[in-house]
């Protein structure tokens, strides 16, 4: 950039008069400044409590007893955070690279960089673990807030003007649709929110050429903060760019130096945060896959006009993009607003109409969600095209509108209101908001308009702000009119329960970590991550970063799923509790009491003779067979059952072919021998329906493959005649039970297996964040193995030597001992870390080397 042309000073003007003149400016601008920083904040206080006031009229959480527990805010984001607390105050079972705790063992740096890594998470600290959810909902609210003023501060960039009224705007940005009703519960979408502005204030210094080590510093920022929603806002802020070099008047040279300037700093700025977007890649690469299916992203268009009016509601899901009826109304005035260019107009409109095409366009929908629809809300970019909303309705305030641009907005929106009023997600809500709204907000405008004193234009702008508080506040409000009934049919139970508070407690209390695994019974279920919300160390995980070594070593022994295999679930019998490493089982004892029983079980590190992993002494490939290897012990025998009662099973190739239960008549009944005392379970992992045997309690089976795996599912205790009898109530036609699906385990020799590998055990174990050691009887052979799944990213070594990857003891961590050892090691490493910090450390020396052959001169900006 070429320094600023100087002009001579006036020798005319008196010395005295200059310094005056000087000095007056400075006033000025310090006042100018003074009066940026102060709408910024009120920007973000005013939407800020707009969207609390709109809660609390309706009594959601935190002001109420209407929960904001739904879908992942309840089952992720809450026990990630309450699992970011642990990290913060050392009581976490592993670190920032690593989880002992879920789905038994698993990596967690790719989570954290998903689900945790805005800043604002680490307030989570800061507050009561039992309360850890009010912080979750902080992280939500000051994002808003930041939203705002970044906004704010950005509008000022596009175009001068009054910095309170870009606070108006900025207020329908920051609470918008897709705000109060997709990102708002869930708290790392709404790093996207803030990036937005934030990004666009780092391409406007492209543009003029300035301060691009703070461009770059502000790109690593968003995309540290969350790599997801940062694509989608980097997107947006690129077509801004490109909007304003359409409109600017400079030649292709300069406008071809803007881009170079804006694609360094996004390529710089991306490198420093290399290892936020490289691990999570990684992790999903190597990710268990889920089921496919089709999304449509398909929306009618007066469903789609219907979401411009403040407080609609749209089912099925549409893109969620109200912001206001101050913005919607200036939006709709822009095309009569003759101040501003023709072309400048037509560009604005023209972005905001391809911008909203291109949600419900199924190939340019793949661009904004990183060319993979997602399997949830798959509108997830909305709040790029409420940005731009907000943008073009500053570019018409800016330019002071007529009466007659603001009353043919008026018109417009009376059109849209007629037009729309009866579609699905217009509620009464929206409409009597927008209506009543519109009417205020437009009187205001046309006040504004008015060639008013000093006074008179600040009470307009007052009252502008009040309208703009009162109907953002009823728009957020009518959301949750809408969505309360929806809610009910969730579980309510939150973090502050009594009974998430009592588990965690004895799971403190009776935690024995390394040397065993606190586990949970079914019974105490609050969540899809239990293991991290109640504190314990179990097979429960639900993350997109499931690896398929987990899910599928995890199923292969008998552990159900759903999601495909990202939502592990809480083993329901004792063999798999035992062969991880839980030996305190957590259950209720009635109401909110919590008993702890110890249960046996392997070490946490255990050690297998040589060959000890063949699958003997049941049908090979049967999840019985597969338990035998991973023991090394024969502990079931399966018996051959037969059809005796109820609907028609029928023999089949691989099973028995059952009809489906009818409401009010018998199951289909079964009979099998076992040893008398032996304990009986089912595995039939596709199956959909209820299993129960004679005196013990049904059990639900909701195999739906390739989505949902049923577990191994206890039946009872085989009597003393030996004759066990069962019954399947299948849910729907075409289900099969398999041949092999009964297993009866004997007791004692199960007990005898795990004392075996007990008293076998190496010496000394050592568990760190994301290491595990131990010392071995002198001359050890055979295997090491660790009760955690055998993962990428593991590296061990034997009696100091060189690391090696282990191998896969039938889905568990294995170690090979050779000709004899004495101790070993392992370490994880997150993959792609490595790489990710060499891209940080790329980055960081081209920051280095633009510091250093900048030009001095102070004129002119890096």
């Amino acid at each position: 950039m070429t320094a600023p042309i100087e002009t001579a000073p006036d020798t005319h003007v008196p010395e005295r008069q200059d310094r005056a003149s000087a000095t007056g400016g400075r006033r000025f601008a310090d006042r100018l400044r003074v009066s940026e920083k102060a709408a910024a904040l009120s920007a973000a206080i005013l939407s800020m409590t707009a969207f609390c006031v709109g809660m609390a009229v309706h009594g959601t959480y935190p002001f109420g007893p209407s929960t904001r527990a739904m879908n992942d805010l309840r089952h992720q984001y809450v026990p990630f955070h309450a699992h970011l607390w642990d990290l913060q105050h050392g009581t976490a079972q592993g670190d920032l690279l690593f989880n002992w705790q879920s789905g038994f063992g698993n990596g967690f740096l790719a989570e954290f960089f998903t689900y945790l890594s805005n800043p604002l998470s680490w307030i989570t600290g800061l507050f009561p673990r039992q309360y850890v959810d009010f912080p979750v909902f902080l992280v939500s609210l000051l994002s808003i807030g930041l939203a705002a003023a970044a906004m704010t501060v950005f509008l000022g960039r596009l175009r001068p003007g009054s910095p309170w009224l870009r606070a108006l705007l900025a207020t329908g940005y920051a609470v918008c649709g897709w705000t109060v009703l997709d990102a708002s519960i869930v708290p790392m979408w709404m790093t996207g929110l803030v990036a937005l502005p934030l990004l666009c204030i780092a391409v406007d210094d492209c543009l003029k050429g300035r301060r691009w080590v703070l461009g770059v510093l502000l790109f690593a920022l968003c995309w540290f903060a969350n790599f997801y929603s940062a694509a989608m806002a980097t997107l947006g802020a690129a077509l801004v760019l490109l909007l304003r070099l359409l409109l600017s008047d400079t030649g292709l040279r300069t406008r071809l130096r803007v881009l170079g300037r804006a694609a360094g700093t996004a390529a710089t700025g991306l490198l420093l945060a290399a290892p936020a977007i490289i691990v999570p890649g990684l992790a999903n690469k190597q990710s268990q896959p889920t089921t496919s299916y089709v999304v449509d992203v398909s929306t009618g268009p007066l469903t789609y006009l219907g979401l411009f009016l403040p407080g609609s509601v749209p089912e099925p899901a549409a893109p969620n993009v109200f912001t206001g009826v101050l913005v919607l109304l200036l939006v709709l005035a822009l095309p009569f607003q003759n101040r501003v260019r023709g072309r400048e107009r037509a560009a604005w409109l023209a972005l905001i109409v391809l911008t909203a095409l291109s949600f419900v366009f199924t190939p340019t929908a793949k661009v904004w969600q990183g060319f993979t629809l997602p399997h949830g809300a798959p509108f997830r970019e909305s709040f790029v095209l409420s940005g731009l909303l907000v943008m073009a309705a500053w570019i018409c305030l800016a330019h002071a509108p007529r009466p007659r641009a603001l009353l043919g907005g008026g018109a417009l929106l009376a059109g849209l209101v007629l037009l729309t009023h009866s579609a699905q997600p217009v509620s009464s809500y929206a409409l009597k908001g927008t209506v009543i709204g519109g009417v205020v907000v437009g009187a205001l405008l046309l006040l504004h308009a008015r060639d008013l004193r000093p006074g008179g234009r600040a009470l307009v702008v007052l009252s502008l702000a009040l309208s703009v508080l009162a109907t953002t506040a009823y728009a957020v409000y009518g959301v949750q009119v809408v969505f309360d009934t929806a809610r009910r049919s969730y579980n309510t139970t939150t973090t502050t329960s009594l009974l998430t508070e009592n588990v965690h407690r004895a799971a403190v209390e009776n935690g024995n970590w390394p040397e065993s695994r606190v586990g949970v019974a079914p019974s105490l279920y609050v969540t899809n991550n239990d293991p991290m919300l109640l504190g314990v160390q179990s097979g429960g995980y639900y993350s997109s970063y499931v690896t398929k070594e987990a899910a599928t070593g995890l199923r292969e022994l008998g552990i159900g799923y759903a999601m495909g295999g990202r939502n592990l679930w809480i083993p329901r019998d004792p063999y798999l509790n035992a062969l991880m490493g839980v030996g305190t089982l957590l259950d209720r004892a009635g109401g909110a009491r919590i008993t702890a029983r110890p249960v046996p079980s392997v070490p946490l590190v255990s050690l297998r003779a040589p060959g000890s992993d063949q699958a003997y002494g049941a049908p090979a490939g049967s999840v019985w067979a597969d338990r035998h290897a991973a023991l090394g012990a024969q502990v079931y025998t399966v018996p051959e059952f037969r059809y005796v009662k109820g609907p028609v099973a029928v023999r089949g190739s691989n099973g028995w072919q059952l009809s489906p239960r009818e409401k009010g008549k018998a199951w289909s009944g079964f009979t099998a021998r076992c040893a008398p005392g032996d304990e009986a379970y089912l595995y039939a992992p596709a199956l959909s329906g209820l299993s129960v045997a004679t005196g013990s309690k049904p059990m639900s089976n909701s195999g739906r493959p390739p989505a949902v795996v049923s577990p191994v599912n206890p039946l009872g205790k085989v009597p003393a005649d030996g004759k066990l009898e069962f019954a399947i109530g299948a849910s729907r036609p075409g289900q099969v039970l398999p041949y092999d699906a009964v297993g009866c385990m004997d007791p004692k020799k199960f007990q005898d297996a795990v004392r075996a590998l007990r008293a076998s055990a190496p010496v000394n174990p050592s568990v760190g964040g994301h290491s595990v050691a131990a010392e071995l009887p002198k001359g050890s052979t055979g295997t090491v193995v660790v009760a955690t799944p055998a993962i990428q990213g593991w590296s061990c070594s034997v009696d100091g030597g060189a690391s090696r990857p282990p191998v896969s003891h039938r889905g568990l961590l294995g170690v090979p001992l050779g000709a004899g050892a004495d101790r070993f090691a392992c370490s994880y490493t997150p993959p792609g870390l490595k790489a990710g910090l060499g891209g940080t450390g790329a980055g960081v020396l081209v920051l280095a080397g633009v510091l250093v052959a900048a030009d001095p001169n102070p004129n002119v900006e890096v």
